[in-house]
């Protein structure tokens, strides 16, 4: 029953204020945000982590486009500074040492080099607030979102998406068509499922649900918040053989587990 999921998400989300983008694929989704980026104020775009994003190689796009784009997730960060790519949709920097991460924010001028991991995450730390303090938009991924509330929702350790999608005046967020849940009443197994098998928490540090733009008796949040669903090929996958592999979460618990990978 996605398709009629996906229609009942769209006109809660519009009530609670989001602007729904509908993308075919990954041409049309890059399309969508270079179009909210082309009428954004100046100042870079700061990004949770995010797969979605990753599959549709958003920020070679934005970089073309002129913006800064700035990875906020601290692995994600790394791995944007360093030209690398993930290897790992939970922990994208775990095949670096603390030596070559020392190496890397010494190279860009970070801070004094050290392969403490405290003093690294705080020199990271103190990079990243200045990118927070002047961002035009902030761009997220979605973990679940709520059919009934129109609301997604976000699970993090970092507290980096929390200020991604609070700071800027505009939010994007990039949803999967399949990261639907039908209302929060179906959330808690799947949080205490994916912080379990990602991380083996109980529960993730941060937990966000997001319904929309900032309130008039707010005193924080975006101005405005779109939302992206993005099919790139999930339609046709629900319709074939294949279709359980929808059913993915991202926990990461395949790759700890796969032979292939390790």
């Amino acid at each position: 029953n996605l398709s009629g999921l996906l229609l009942e998400f769209e006109r809660n989300a519009s009530v609670q204020g989001w602007t729904v983008h509908w993308a075919a694929d990954a041409g049309a989704a890059r399309r969508i945000v270079l179009d909210i980026l082309a009428e954004a104020p100046e100042g870079p775009v700061v990004k949770g982590k995010s797969m979605a994003t990753e599959e549709i190689h958003l920020n070679a796009a934005i970089e073309a486009a002129g913006r800064r784009v700035v990875e906020t997730d601290l692995g994600e960060f790394v791995v944007q500074i360093d030209h690398d790519m993930p290897s790992h949709i939970v922990t994208p920097i775990i095949h670096k040492t603390r030596q070559q991460v020392g190496d890397s924010f010494s190279r860009e001028g970070l801070g004094p080099h050290t392969t403490d991991p405290g003093e690294l995450a705080a020199q990271a730390r103190a990079h990243l607030r200045e990118a927070f303090r002047t961002a035009a938009v902030g761009i997220s991924g979605v973990n679940f979102a709520l059919v009934e509330e129109g609301a997604v929702v976000l699970v993090e350790n970092e507290g980096n998406n929390r200020l991604s999608t609070t700071a800027p005046p505009i939010h994007i967020a990039v949803m999967g068509i399949e990261k639907l849940l039908p209302s929060a009443r179906d959330l808690p197994v799947f949080l205490r499922l994916l912080a379990g098998s990602a991380t083996g928490q109980a529960m993730t540090v941060y937990t966000h649900l997001i319904r929309g733009p900032r309130r008039s008796d707010e005193a924080d949040g975006p101005e405005q918040t779109h939302i992206i669903l993005l099919d790139n090929g999930r339609s046709r996958i629900l319709n074939s053989r294949q279709r359980s592999i929808l059913r993915c979460i991202r926990c990461g618990a395949c790759l700890n587990v796969c032979p292939v990978y390790r």
